[in-house]
């Protein structure tokens, strides 16, 4: 029954996508949904999920094209980004630190363990660069993981909306926004909104992915140092 796993999750995908392109709806978002009806057909059916990610691993394969193709909005609006490519990569270091010292804060309020702590220090990346900067702080990898999904998946749905609750209508800051704090996901999700914020989205995701493994393994020491 496994080799059906494939077919069915690109076509339940191709259904949900083609009922949000239809509704227009950010609570219908494509992949929060897929993936929920993944984990249902898993649970009902007492589904083997090592044997589901064997039947579905050309995803990962895919995952890795689908991230390089994230650069070409880039390249479309370069021209525009060279003119404020040291803003950029201001605003972006200080979304890295920023995102660090949120969860690093709230964490220690709630009282969470420190390993706990060191698994959502640096959750602003795309998923291989989490774990490695997880695993050198002595994390916990796979709920690094699963807070990035989350956090992509979120960002997806309610993203542009919070920016535009919160006044920022400017498509170059809501593709910093979105690529910064939502990595991959969010990139995609400005893809489809327009272009000038799908290539701010996409700088700010390759710069997050080349400051965080600079950045947070010298800030995180200083932050358990200060606040414990």
């Amino acid at each position: 029954m496994m080799w059906l796993a494939l077919p069915l999750t690109i076509i339940a995908f191709l259904c949900l996508r083609q009922l949000h392109a239809k509704v227009k709806s950010p609570l219908l978002n494509p992949v929060l949904w897929t993936i929920i009806a993944s984990v249902l057909c898993l649970l009902l059916f007492d589904l083997d999920l090592p044997s589901y990610s064997r039947a579905t691993s050309p995803f990962n394969y895919l995952l890795e094209l689908a991230v390089v193709a994230l650069a070409v909005p880039l390249y479309k609006q370069i021209h525009q980004l060279k003119k404020q490519l040291l803003l950029i990569l201001i605003a972006v270091a200080v979304g890295v630190i920023m995102a660090t010292s949120s969860a690093y804060v709230i964490a220690t309020l709630l009282d969470a363990p420190q390993q706990l702590k060191a698994s959502l220090a640096s959750l602003s990346v795309t998923t291989p660069i989490t774990l490695l900067v997880t695993e050198q702080l002595g994390g916990i990898g796979s709920i690094a993981a699963s807070m990035v999904i989350l956090i992509g998946v979120v960002g997806a749905i309610v993203g542009f909306s919070l920016l535009h609750l919160f006044g920022i209508k400017d498509r170059s800051a809501q593709g910093l926004a979105l690529g910064g704090a939502c990595h991959a996901i969010g990139t995609a999700t400005a893809i489809a909104d327009n272009e000038l914020s799908a290539a701010y989205a996409s700088a700010a995701m390759a710069f997050s992915a080349i400051l965080t493994p600079l950045l947070v393994p010298l800030y995180y020491p200083w932050l358990v140092h200060w606040l414990g």
